[in-house]
């Protein structure tokens, strides 16, 4: 009998869920793939306790910080300063991995934020002390956003030393067909050899029950779109416009509309929007995304601000999308709509021009000539397989599996780094 192999997964979401819902998406597959894997989840999202988590998998539940720098990050949950809720963070890390043991450590692109590099650079010295054998894995988005931006973020925060001293393998969860990271950030040879694409991570699971009754309570000869925010300022206006354009009577295309208030929609907020949407026929509203990744199986159209599950979600079945991204609070999917955009995977939109005029007028566009997937040849080269090549790699990395017999994923040369 095979041992234990225990992994700890640290992200943190101060301004959404994505980070978590993919880091629990990862922790499935690894479950699922590895008999012998058990899996802690370290986390700073308050609604943890709605996902279901897979067998073996559990989490801790972290102080939060809110804001994107020193200055501003405050804890909502703990009216406390800001140094002791980083300080009880490091804290609740550090007795994690003194007690839980993990063989194996991955860390989310979010801790490299300010302020987390800082405080992730005290832990990881830490682990590297503690637990000396432990792999240490990083795992990026597709796209952190502007090169030109990350590169100066980067040399502030010292993450290409962090990665240099405190990383066996940083696994890029996009194709670099798409987005060639260690190209666009300039990152020196070495580190470009610890880097391996992983593939998007397309999941590959049944919808639940209730999804599929909602989809049945309205009009299914209608075409379905899909309307979902992520967490920006510009959320409600995106929802308000889009009720607006349902509200505007018999000039607007008809269609079966499901949409989901992201996290930055207060609860007023999210009540003034629901009361709308009560009143249109074919409109289901949801306050809380558990499942909304589901929906974009049966959409037509999906609109969405461009975050990575979700673009995962509509590379997976290939839907039709308008992207709407923050410019400034999105720098990532804003990068990322504008990569999709450039192979007829996307519309991107500015959030000043999402108004029901421009929105009739797209899905008359989309929808007007009958429903229809996006052709095959524009996925060419889009590699939709990290949820399955992950756990092949972790296999490797903690001896799990004989070399010969592992099949290695795609991994940058390091020639490409120059």
């Amino acid at each position: 009998m095979s041992s234990s192999l225990r992994i700890l997964i640290c992200c943190n979401d101060s301004h959404g869920w994505w980070h978590t819902l993919r880091t629990l998406d990862i922790a499935a597959s690894l479950c699922k793939a590895l008999d012998e894997c058990s899996i802690l989840v370290l986390t700073d999202l308050a609604t943890i306790g709605r996902f279901k988590l897979a067998n073996r998998v559990d989490y801790i539940h972290l102080p939060a910080l809110n804001g994107r720098d020193q200055q501003s990050f405050s804890s909502p949950g703990l009216n406390i300063e800001y140094g002791n809720t980083l300080k009880m963070r490091r804290k609740i890390a550090e007795s994690a991995i003194k007690t839980f043991h993990p063989d194996l450590v991955m860390l989310d692109d979010s801790l490299l934020d300010v302020p987390h590099a800082y405080d992730t650079q005290k832990i990881v010295s830490g682990l590297a002390q503690e637990l000396p054998n432990a792999k240490i894995v990083w795992g990026l988005s597709d796209t952190l956003g502007d090169p030109k931006v990350v590169i100066r973020q980067w040399a502030r925060n010292e993450v290409l030393t962090l990665l240099d001293r405190f990383a066996d393998e940083i696994f890029v969860f996009g194709a670099r067909q798409i987005f060639d990271a260690a190209k666009a950030y300039r990152v020196p040879d070495r580190i470009a050899q610890k880097l391996v694409y992983t593939g998007y991570l397309a999941r590959r699971v049944m919808p639940p029950h209730r999804v599929e009754v909602a989809i049945s309570q309205t009009n299914q000869a209608l075409p379905m779109v899909v309307l979902a925010t992520e967490g920006s300022s510009h959320d409600f206006a995106m929802l308000d416009a889009y009720l607006r354009f349902l509200e505007s009577g018999t000039d607007s295309p008809a269609v079966r509309s499901f949409i989901v208030a992201g996290p930055a929609i207060g609860s007023q907020e999210k009540r003034h929007l629901a009361g709308r949407a009560k009143k249109l026929p074919n409109v289901v509203f949801h306050r809380f995304g558990k499942h909304l990744l589901h929906y974009v199986r049966y959409a037509d159209l999906v609109i969405c601000n461009g975050g990575y599950n979700m673009m995962c979600e509509i590379l997976a079945h290939r839907k039709t999308a308008i992207v709407v991204p923050s410019l400034t609070e999105q720098p990532d999917n804003v990068c990322r709509a504008h990569l999709f955009q450039e192979r007829g995977l996307a519309t991107v939109m500015q959030p000043g021009a999402f108004h029901p005029r421009a929105l009739q007028a797209l899905i008359s566009q989309f929808l007007g000539g009958g429903l229809r997937l996006l052709r095959k040849s524009r996925y060419d080269g889009i590699d939709l397989d990290g949820l399955v090549r992950i756990p092949e790699r972790v296999r490797l990395l903690t001896g799990r599996a004989a070399p010969e017999e592992y099949q290695p994923i795609e991994m940058i040369p390091a020639t490409l780094a120059a």
